[in-house]
C-alpha cells in the first residue's frame, strides 16, 4: 500500500510528504534547510517547521525539494 500512496503524492504534487523509518526520514517538498548538526536538523516547510532530533544525524541525499536524513531518530516535532 505504501507504494501506491507514494506514487499518488508525487503525481498529484502534494504540499509535503514525510516518511519515517527506523533509522531515516524522507521529506518531500521542503523549502529550506534552517539548521543542521549531528543531533538536530530543522527544515522549513510551507506551513510549519520540522525539527528532527536524534544522534548521528546526517543528510544522506538532498535535492531541490527532497531530502533523506539518516541516523538514530529520537523525536520529530512540527512547529507552527
Amino acid at each position: 500500500m505504501r507504494i501506491k500512496q507514494n506514487l499518488q503524492n508525487f503525481l498529484f504534487d502534494q504540499e509535503y510528504y514525510i516518511d519515517i523509518f527506523a533509522n531515516n526520514i524522507h521529506i518531500y517538498h521542503y523549502l529550506d534547510l534552517l539548521n543542521i548538526s549531528d543531533t538536530c536538523i530543522k527544515l522549513k516547510l510551507e506551513k510549519f517547521t520540522l525539527e528532527i532530533e536524534g544522534d548521528n544525524l546526517c543528510i544522506s541525499s538532498m535535492d531541490k525539494r527532497e531530502i533523506l536524513i539518516k541516523g538514530l531518530i529520537n523525536n520529530v516535532r512540527f512547529i507552527r
